[in-house]
């Protein structure tokens, strides 16, 4: 019987070459590791998710002082324009109500008319 060492483990005769510790040992060691390789992975994973979220934060500010300027540029230039054209059409009026006064007392008292009919309504 003691030429067979399977028999002797298998009754605890020799604990320190037990297949089964051995084996449990193992998968414990290879499961601690494969649980650090996940939770370093992990983190690099989250490290690169912040890095390219600060990118697209900052890529989206970027665009937004843009779009802000040339909407600044865009009614600066409308309202310069209004102007001008305000300006010719003030002169415009003027001109023809000294021109042709009567005709621009009964065009300002029919667009009167007007437009106090439709505000009745």
């Amino acid at each position: 019987m003691t030429d067979n060492p399977t028999v002797d483990s298998v009754f605890g005769s020799s604990p320190s070459h037990d297949p089964f510790q051995a084996a449990k040992a193992s998968a414990l060691k290879a499961a601690e590791e494969l649980r650090a390789a996940a939770a370093q992975k992990a983190s690099e994973f989250r490290a690169a998710a912040e890095t390219r979220a600060q990118q697209f934060r900052d890529t989206a500010e970027q665009k937004a002082t843009d779009i802000k300027e040339k909407a600044g540029e865009f009614a600066d230039h409308t309202l310069s324009e209004a102007r001008l054209r305000y300006d010719d059409l003030r002169a415009e009026a003027e001109k023809f109500a000294r021109e042709k006064p009567l005709q621009a007392l009964l065009t300002a008292f029919g667009i009167g008319f007007v437009v106090g009919a439709i505000l009745r309504r």
